[in-house]
Parts: C-alpha cells; structure tokens; sequence
C-alpha cells in the first residue's frame, strides 16, 4: 500500500513538472526562468531568454566570420560615386540626383524670359513627388516677393506664403484641392509690403488615389484650426497626407512611405521621408535605413543612411543643428537606443543604449524599453525619452548620460537602484501607461516659473508590460505634468480623456493659439470603427474644436511648417549629399570555395552610389560573399535572428555598403535559405 502511495506520489509530481515546464514554456519562460523569478528572486539574463525563443528563417555561415552587429562605416558620397564600380548589374539615382535634374530644368525655364507674371509657366508636382504642389515660373522688371494663396474653401482654409525677392521667380503653390480648378491668387509686393500688382491663375489637378479619397471624415469643425496643414502618415496610412481646418486634402506623397511615415518638420520646414523599400534585418519587425530630407514640394536634398535603422524618431537637437535619432543596439534587443547624428557628415557623435542606463533591470523581451520619443532641452544639456515599456518618461544628461529624474508610478520602480530618481507626487492622480510623445515644453503652463512643463499622450494600454496599479480604464489620455526639478516632484495639470489608442498616437500643444491636440493614431472603440481619429481643443476649456475621423491608423500627426523662401531658391547640390554609416562587409582570410549551383530571379541585385542594394525576403540570406583576385569580403546576418513569424519574409532591399572594399575583381556568391549558391554577379572596384 506504501508503494502504491508513493508511486501515486511520484506520478503526480511528475505530472506536475509536466504542467509547470508546459506553462512556462508557453510563456516562453522555461523552467529556469521560473526558477530565476521565484526561487531565487532574480530576472533573467536575456541572453538566455534569446535561445529560448522561437526563430523564423536561415542563417548558416558558409564561411566562418564574426560579424559585429555595431560595427559601422561612415558614408560620405554622390551618385558619382558609383562610377568607380563596373558591375553587372542596374545602377539606379538617388532621389537626390533625379531632384536636382528637375530643379535644373526649372531653373532654364525661369531664366528662359519667356514667362511673364501675366502669363507664367505653372508647373504641375514638379518634383514628382506632391501632387497637390506646382511652381509658377516667370520674370518681372522689378525685384519684387511674390505671395501665392491657394484658395480655399473658406477664407480660413487659404493656404498662403511668400518667397524670396528677385527678379526670376519660381513660386511655391501648396494646398491644392484634389480633382479640382483650383484659384491661385498671385500677388506681386514691393519693399514696404504693398501688394503692386496681382492675378488670379487656375490650377487644375487629378483625382487623388481612393486610400486617399476616403482617408478622412470631418466629426465636427469650428471652420479655424491653430494649424494650418496636419500631417497624417505612418502605419495603415502609408501614403502620408495633409488635411485643413475643414478635414479637406490639401498634399499627398505619391508613395508609400515606410512604418513610421514622414517625420515632423525641421526649424527650416523640411521633413524626413522614411523610404518603406530598404529595410536591414532585426529581431522583429525590419529597420528602415534610407531616409531622405526634402520640402514640400517634393524637391529632396540629402539622403542618409542609419546602419541600425531608425523607428519612431528623427528630430532637430536644435533647430539647423545635429539630428537625434531613435536606433537598435542589435545586441540581442531592439529599439533601445539614441544617437546624435552630425549633420554635415552623417557620424555618429554621441550614443546611448537602454542596457547602459538600466542594466538587467526589466531585461526580460526583446524590446524591452521601447523608446518612442526623444528631444533636447538646450538649457541644462538633457534629453527627454519615453520608454513605453518601462510606462517611464526619463530624462537624462545628454554629455554623462546620467539619470536626472523618472516620472512614473513610483511603484514600478520600488524596491530598485533607480527608485531615488523617480520625482514624488503632490498628490494622488492617474499615471501613464505605455505613453507616447513626451515632450518638455517651453511656455509656463501653470504659472509657476519654478516648474517645467512635460506633454504626453498616455495610451493607457497594459498588454506589453503588465503592472498591478493598471485601472482597467479603455481610455488614452492628453496629459500635461509639472516637474519641480529642485524638488524632485511632478503634479498633473492636464488630463483629457480621449479615444482609447492602444500604440503610436501623439499630443500636441500649440503656444500661439493655447489649443492641445490629440491625435489618436490606433483607436479601438471607435464608433464610426475608423482606424485614427484628430481632436483640437482649448487648453484652459478643455472646448472641443475639432474633430476629424482618420479610415486607417496612423503613426503621428503634426503641423506643416511652410517655409516658402526655401521652397522658392534654386537648389544647392551638396559635395557629399549621401551620408551616414551602414554595417560593411568585413574582410576574412577563409578559404572561399566556388559554390556549384546558381540561384535564380527569387532575388535582384542595384547599385546606388557604392551600396548594393540586395532584394530578398528577411532573413532568406544569411551571407552575401565578396571573392576578389586578392581580397575576400563577407556580409553576414546570421548572428540576427528573426523572432516574430509575421515578420519572416518581409521583402526588403537591403543595403550593404561597398565603401570599404578593396580595390579587386569581385563574384558575389550568397547563402540563400542555406544554401550556396553563385549570383551571377560580378564587379571591378577601381
């Protein structure tokens, strides 16, 4: 009878390490990870976690190389550049290239003396990029600034700007209506600002694409908007878009940009256009690498490469001066990085990951900080992030990379090495959760001049990093706090309800007018089941003013800050107008052997400048070889393992920079789902 209990006993604790190994397996937690947590009360290191994890694609070496996921080379170049390869295969422009062509030929044309302000050139999407813009194209006696003004449903909805005084002139026209003669008002002032001389023009455009047509309903509108255009773009609304006060399209790209969209205006009104097509391979979801600088009138100036990729932000550190930027350390996590980008050059200048500031602490995912927001505060060097998943706003001295405070629930960080950062409470109120665009501004929100103010949309969503204190409400919030810096502790001023937006999303506030936008970039509750949705309000009332529904979601959405005397001047072709770094192949003393068979059309192969841009599916190749006459190269990914399956296959160009290879002649061989295989590619690098 003993035995037979014992025996029960054994089964049942046998079936028990059965369930419990099954649980934490499902949870991708393992048996030594409850163990970590439980037992012995310690996170577990990641680097065990990574193997535990499930892994989609191929990554034999057949050469045997260590690749360092950061190393980096720098990039400074034209489309010349790619003169000095003799390759087999398309050589195709920068945007940059193709811009300048076309702003050449303007160019002509304005000094051509053909064109009078009676009877201008107007030139339809110019840059072929916007086609709701066009340039009108003449010559006057006098030098003279000349106003544009797009005529707009309402007086409010007119779309003005002024360009530089001279003599030939190529005026910006922004704000056209789609699929409509449109009313250009021109006006010629003189040097006090007096209107001289002016006419009216019609500018007739084409229907938009229907994505577009139907992106948006207007809820309810007050006629006024504190802005002018906003920008919608990012995520289901990959063609970006511009809308009025009335919720009209008044600008669209004609292409889709990459996930987060185009990237909010500069001090001189230009923006940063993610290009969706040129990815690097990550963890997750692919990195976007290409990102152009361009106007609204589609006329593009600089192309840069980030070697990590770049998610959720690009923005001015000071306005014209370096770029801060949101990257991946690759070293096994994602998202968790900053770097400040030159300007000029494209180098990295300074860099901080997520591991550095918070060790191990919550290291328990890939993405295990999610950083989607960072600016600069000129006045005390800092930088602001928010890490959503941490439900932390962090700010930081940007020259020692040293904590200066945390604004979160304080009980997220009890009990840690980081709980004496948090900033304390004056009271009881609603923390964020998982929040997005946190900003510091620089008015005086509550009147207290020994406090600053922090904007941010808190989506209040608990799936990524549950915490006990989550109230269960589905609704986001316009939230403002302020931080008594000296003191260490935080109120909140503001806090709107909004449309529950579960990711992305931003909130806004507008000095000028004091109106606070909310714009809900992922809405869930919708009744209308649109995908996004804009509010505009007053500050002080909390008054609603506007309100548009968006059909997709959206990334962000922002002001347009129009700087027609930009848009007016010729373009300058900079010496080294592509910049960045991009992951090099790295140089081997392995025997290379020649593969025996030769993969097909599943891949294809350009060359812009020096990079060789390979079309694939993600994580399909693990290795692309570069075998000289006297140099061998290896580009190699296998050491970046892709771990979500919706992601597996994502097809991509892939950019792998040429720069650093040695003069030689070069076959390309590839390691394409573990195979080896010839390409059929070859090139002489002088």
């Amino acid at each position: 009878m003993k035995k037979a209990n014992k025996k029960t006993t054994l089964i049942c604790l046998a079936v028990l390490v059965v369930i419990m190994a099954g649980l934490g397996y499902w949870k991708r937690r393992g048996i030594r990870n409850i163990f970590h947590q439980y037992v012995i009360d310690r996170i577990v290191p990641f680097t065990i976690q990574e193997k535990w994890l499930d892994t989609y694609g191929y990554y034999k070496q057949e050469v045997k190389v260590d690749a360092p996921v950061d190393g980096e080379l720098n990039i400074l170049e034209t489309d010349a550049s790619a003169d000095a390869i003799d390759i087999n295969v398309p050589k195709e422009d920068s945007l940059v290239k193709k811009s300048y062509e076309i702003d050449q030929m303007v160019t002509a044309e304005m000094e051509s003396g053909y064109y009078t302000f009676e009877e201008p050139l107007i030139i339809n999407n110019p840059y072929e990029m916007a086609p709701l813009t066009a340039v009108a194209v003449f010559e006057t006696e006098e030098e003279v600034s000349v106003r544009a003004t797009v005529k707009g449903k309402t007086e409010a909805a007119d779309v003005t700007g002024e360009s530089v005084k001279a003599k030939q002139h190529r005026v910006p026209i922004i704000g056209l209506y789609p699929d409509t003669d449109n009313t250009v008002l021109l006006e010629l002032l003189d040097d006090h600002g007096e209107v001289v001389a002016q006419k009216e023009y019609t500018v007739t455009t084409s229907s938009a694409p229907k994505k577009v047509r139907k992106a948006v309903k207007t809820i309810n509108t007050s006629g006024e908007s504190a802005y002018g255009l906003i920008m919608v773009s990012g995520q289901e609304s990959s063609i970006p878009f511009a809308i009025d006060c009335n919720g009209d399209i008044r600008w669209y790209m004609d292409r889709k940009a990459g996930n987060y969209g185009l990237f909010q205006s500069l001090s001189d009104g230009r923006i940063f256009y993610q290009v969706k097509e040129v990815n690097t391979p990550s963890f997750e979801r692919p990195k976007a690498t290409n990102f152009y600088e361009m106007d609204l009138l589609g006329r593009v100036y600089n192309l840069y490469y980030f070697a990590r990729g770049v998610h959720h932000e690009v923005i001015e550190k000071e306005p014209g001066g370096n770029l801060l930027v949101l990257t991946s350390s690759m070293e096994l996590h994602e998202e968790d990085a900053i770097m400040e980008i030159d300007r000029s050059t494209g180098e990295v200048v300074n860099y901080l990951t997520s591991y550095e500031l918070f060790g191990r602490q919550y290291e328990t995912a890939i993405d295990f900080t999610h950083l989607n927001t960072v600016s600069y505060n000129a006045y005390d060097d800092s930088i602001l992030i928010s890490a959503r998943e941490l439900h932390s706003v962090i700010k930081i001295d940007w020259t020692t990379h040293e904590l200066k405070w945390i604004l979160c629930e304080p009980d997220f960080w009890k009990g840690t090495d980081f709980e004496k950062y948090v900033l304390k409470p004056t009271e009881d109120f609603q923390y964020q959760l998982a929040q997005h665009s946190a900003y510091q501004v620089t008015e005086d929100l509550d009147g207290n001049p020994d406090t600053v103010e922090v904007t941010l949309y808190d989506n209040h969503y608990n799936k990524y990093r549950k915490v006990k204190w989550y109230d269960d409400e589905k609704t986001s919030y316009a939230k403002v706090f302020s931080v008594n810096e000296e003191e260490g502790t935080v109120s909140l001023n503001k806090n709107i309800p909004l449309d529950w937006s579960v990711i992305t999303s931003n909130t806004v506030y507008d000095a000028d007018s004091n109106h606070i936008f909310a714009m809900n970039g992922n809405c869930k509750d919708r009744e209308d089941e649109c995908g996004g949705s804009i509010f505009e309000y007053d500050y002080e009332t909390e008054e609603l003013i506007n309100e548009f529904s968006i059909k997709g979601t959206f990334y962000r959405a922002w002001n347009i800050l129009m700087n027609y005397e930009d848009m007016s001047t010729e373009m300058v072709l900079e010496d080294n107008y592509i910049r960045g770094t991009l992951r090099p192949p790295v140089e081997t003393t392995e025997t290379i052997a020649e593969p025996t068979e030769t993969i097909g059309d599943e891949i294809s192969w350009k060359l812009t400048g020096q990079v060789l841009y390979l079309n694939a599916p993600d994580h399909d190749m693990s290795q692309v070889i570069f075998k000289g006459e006297n140099h061998k190269y290896v580009y190699d990914s296998s050491m970046i393992r892709q771990h979500e399956e919706k992601y597996y296959e994502f097809v991509s160009d892939i950019p792998i920079a040429l720069q650093g290879l040695e003069p030689d002649n070069y076959e390309v061989y590839i390691v394409y789902k573990d195979t080896y295989y010839k390409t059929g590619v070859s090139f002489t690098k002088q």
